[in-house]
């Protein structure tokens, strides 16, 4: 079973892809931390975002898709997820892989033009290095001891020189360069639809505040995103709405206001749609969870 939260079963519908935005950690230029289907019994749908991704699977197995490339990580694997290619995450069995999020800014001086590089791995002899930094800083980062950070930035720069000298391609295709503008000014697009999800946003006011034609900016999302701007705002507005039913006694149609729909039917229909239940009968499955845990 998947977990409920995180994604749904989607039978005989298009996966979609969304723009996951990222916050380094507090006091390092990067963020780290272990993947959050490190408990198996999870999937990451479609997703890009801008800063270079690193999985480095330290133990169990996953299965990692970058469009329709399939590759099964074990221990010792790494994956490079280069900016704003969309990929996904198949997590059935309980895993340990670290990820490592590199702003794209932290590569200025070797780029190939605005802002654009490009990495890519075939197994060599650099990897096990590699591999013995990434969980050497993880290490080093978990214990927080006196200068601790320090020496995660230490590690930090030496894995930055691994990646730009071992699997820094010195030049790409200008079709990838192409998408990779395209899905950037579309990142930024759905950065703001994230941030203002609650209010009244129309594709049309969305394309004027965006220098954009009506047209032009529905063709981006199909192209680029796998989905309709409607269906894309939906789907934010119902993370969210889902996240307040779980957090509390919140009303179905508060849950609606406040997170951009226009009445608790409305909620109600896209809910059952996505989700397969009713946002009541959430909150009452989520009660039960509660409860249960509370007795053992």
């Amino acid at each position: 079973m998947i977990r409920f939260d995180e994604a749904t079963a989607r039978k005989g519908t298009k996966m979609n892809s969304s723009y996951e935005l990222i916050t380094p950690n507090e006091g390092i230029p990067f963020k780290m931390f272990l993947f959050e289907g490190k408990d198996g019994n999870y999937r990451r749908e479609k997703h890009w975002h801008r800063p270079i991704e690193i999985f480095a699977v330290c133990g169990g197995e996953l299965v990692f898709w970058i469009d329709d490339s399939m590759r099964r990580l074990k221990p010792g694997d790494f994956m490079i997820d280069n900016s704003n290619e969309i990929h996904s995450i198949d997590s059935p069995l309980p895993n340990q892989p670290i990820v490592i999020q590199i702003p794209l800014q932290l590569f200025e001086g070797y780029f190939l033009n605005e802002q654009f590089i490009w990495f890519v791995h075939e197994p060599g002899e650099a990897d096990q290095e590699f591999m013995e930094v990434i969980r050497e800083m993880w290490r080093v980062y978990c214990e927080q001891e006196y200068g601790s950070r320090l020496m995660v930035l230490s590690l930090f720069y030496r894995f930055m020189h691994l990646l730009v000298t071992e699997y820094r391609m010195p030049e790409v295709n200008p079709a990838f360069q192409r998408r990779n503008k395209n899905l950037d000014k579309l990142s930024a697009i759905t950065s703001y639809m994230q941030n203002h999800y609650a209010e009244d946003l129309s594709l049309s006011g969305v394309a004027e505040l965006f220098s954009y034609s009506s047209t032009h900016l529905s063709r981006m999302f199909q192209n680029y995103a796998g989905i309709t701007f409607r269906d894309y705002l939906q789907s934010v507005r119902l993370e969210h709405a889902l996240k307040d039913l779980k957090a509390g006694d919140v009303s179905i149609l508060s849950a609606a206001m406040q997170n951009g729909f226009p009445s608790g039917k409305a909620l109600s229909r896209a809910f059952k749609k996505k989700y397969g239940m009713l946002p009541g009968e959430y909150r009452e499955m989520v009660r039960g969870e509660q409860t249960m845990k509370g007795k053992s």
